[in-house]
C-alpha cells in the first residue's frame, strides 16, 4: 500500500514540475523533477520487494502479471527526464539572456 502512496506522490511532485514551468520557475521544476526522479526509485524498488516477498516473478517489475506496473514508472521516469530537460534550458537561456543584457 505505501508503494502505492509512494507512487502517487512522485505523480503529484511531478504536476507540480509541470505547473513550475507553466510559471516560469525552472529551478524548482528542475529540484522537483530530481526528486520525482529519486521517489520513483524508491517505487520501484518497494514494488520490487513486494513482488518477491509475496512469491511472484519479479522480472520486468512483474510485467507479465501486472502491467500497469512498468508503464507507470516509465511514464513517471520519461516526465522527470523531460522536465529535467526543459528546466535546463530554459535555465541556460535565461542566464545567457541576463548576460547579453548586462554587456550593453
Amino acid at each position: 500500500m505505501e508503494v502505492m502512496a509512494l507512487g502517487f506522490f512522485a505523480l503529484c511532485v511531478l504536476a507540480l514540475s509541470v505547473c513550475c514551468l507553466c510559471y516560469k520557475r525552472p529551478f524548482l521544476s528542475l529540484v522537483s523533477s530530481v526528486v520525482v526522479t529519486v521517489l520513483t526509485c524508491f517505487t520501484g524498488a518497494g514494488w520490487r520487494t513486494m513482488l518477491i516477498n509475496s512469491g511472484k516473478d519479479p522480472a520486468l517489475f512483474g510485467f507479465v502479471r501486472y502491467p500497469a506496473a512498468l508503464v507507470l514508472l516509465s511514464v513517471l521516469l520519461f516526465g522527470a527526464v523531460v522536465t529535467m530537460i526543459v528546466s535546463t534550458i530554459m535555465m541556460v537561456r535565461r542566464r545567457q539572456k541576463s548576460r547579453n543584457v548586462s554587456t550593453y
